[in-house]
């Protein structure tokens, strides 16, 4: 039994690990395609178009720019002629070419920069509507909740969840009083607050028990973590993408107004990092591809917004110097710049170990 519940815990880290990948994978892929199509259109040189850091695992050049897959997929980069300091060595004479040629990074307009810097968040909200669409052609909208006891979500974490509770599970009894109708399930659910009770549920043909205690939640009602089913409404292709695109502006728009009240403190700070995300992106796909789609399309929204804030080493600091550069109508020293995106580089690692290590400390 043992050695059955190791196995299996290997197999659901092994799915976890494999999920997070491909997710920051499609993640990054969309934001750096951002930067590399903007460059190309703006006729500066691409050396490199690459999917994580390290040594490289795949590495192939196609016209004048290497496309490589590295070791560790947590990050890439697109690799501009004159966007850093020039380097010196064998990549030298590539540099000195695009320079004679006009096509460095910082020998185009401000407003050309501004464009190929601001495209990587750009790109990442489109991945998000394109995301949301996808749940609408294939899953519909959602126009109102069903009558029926049928589980639509379960939040990851919550008592449901760890008594393995899933999408599509139809719950029959609470406490052995068979239930019916959502509100009348809710209601008995809400008698046991933090007290365990059992629960009937039934999976295709299989009927089974679990027993859970109901978590107080902020409204102070009893509750474990389940949302019901609901009916949908198809949509056309075109109609999912516009619904697709108006939930990726109302998302943006909610997560600027939840930055704004941590900023004040309105709101406590809750920020997660690798590990944490990772661990939802597990709890994502167990609980089926519509709430992993959506999760997806939520952390792409999330990304694009975090590199946009005015912080030094992140694109948006980066569009500050332009916009100082364009209202001054004079460029800035790049080596004072440079100081200055280091120091903050400096400092977002130091951020994300410490980010890092409490989220290992909660999970483990």
């Amino acid at each position: 039994m043992e050695l059955i519940l190791a196995f299996t815990g290997v197999l659901s880290f092994l799915q976890t690990a494999v999920t997070f990948i491909i997710v920051i994978g499609l993640l990054i892929f969309f934001h750096e395609m951002g930067h590399f199509l903007a460059a190309k259109r703006s006729d500066i040189l691409v050396e490199e178009f690459a999917l994580g850091f390290g040594p490289a695992l795949i590495s192939r050049k196609r016209g004048e720019t290497r496309y490589s897959l590295r070791a560790f997929p947590l990050g890439g980069f697109c690799k501009m002629a004159g966007e850093m300091p020039e380097e010196e060595g064998e990549e030298s004479d590539k540099y000195l070419q695009a320079q004679k040629e006009g096509r460095c990074f910082f020998q185009k307009p401000a407003w050309k920069r501004f464009i190929v810097v601001a495209m990587g968040s750009i790109m990442n909200f489109v991945l998000a509507a394109l995301l949301f669409s996808l749940v609408f052609v294939f899953y519909g909208l959602p126009v109102a909740p069903a009558e029926t006891t049928d589980i639509g979500d379960v939040i990851p974490g919550a008592p449901a969840a760890e008594a393995g509770l899933r999408a599509g599970d139809r719950i029959i009894e609470v406490e052995g009083q068979p239930v019916a109708e959502w509100d009348e399930m809710a209601g008995l659910i809400r008698q046991y607050p933090e007290q365990e009770l059992e629960i009937k549920v039934q999976r295709r043909d299989e009927v089974f028990s679990v027993a859970l205690r109901p978590e107080i939640q902020e409204d102070g009602r009893a509750a474990i973590g389940i949302f019901p089913d609901v009916v949908r409404e198809p949509l056309s292709f075109l109609n999912s993408l516009w619904m697709g695109t108006i939930q990726t502006f109302e998302v943006i728009g909610a997560l600027f107004l939840a930055l704004r009240d941590m900023i004040t403190g309105a709101a406590p700070a809750d920020v997660g990092g690798p590990v944490r995300i990772a661990q939802m992106v597990g709890e994502a796909a167990e609980v089926g591809m519509s709430y992993l789609l959506n999760f997806t399309a939520f952390i792409s929204i999330n990304l694009g917004i975090i590199n946009l804030l005015p912080i030094p080493a992140l694109d948006g600091g980066r569009l500050i110097f332009i916009i100082v550069e364009m209202v001054r109508r004079k460029s800035l020293d790049p080596e004072k710049e440079g100081l200055v995106h280091f120091i903050g580089f400096v400092f977002l690692l130091i951020l994300i170990g410490v980010i890092i290590i409490r989220d290992l400390t909660q999970v483990f």
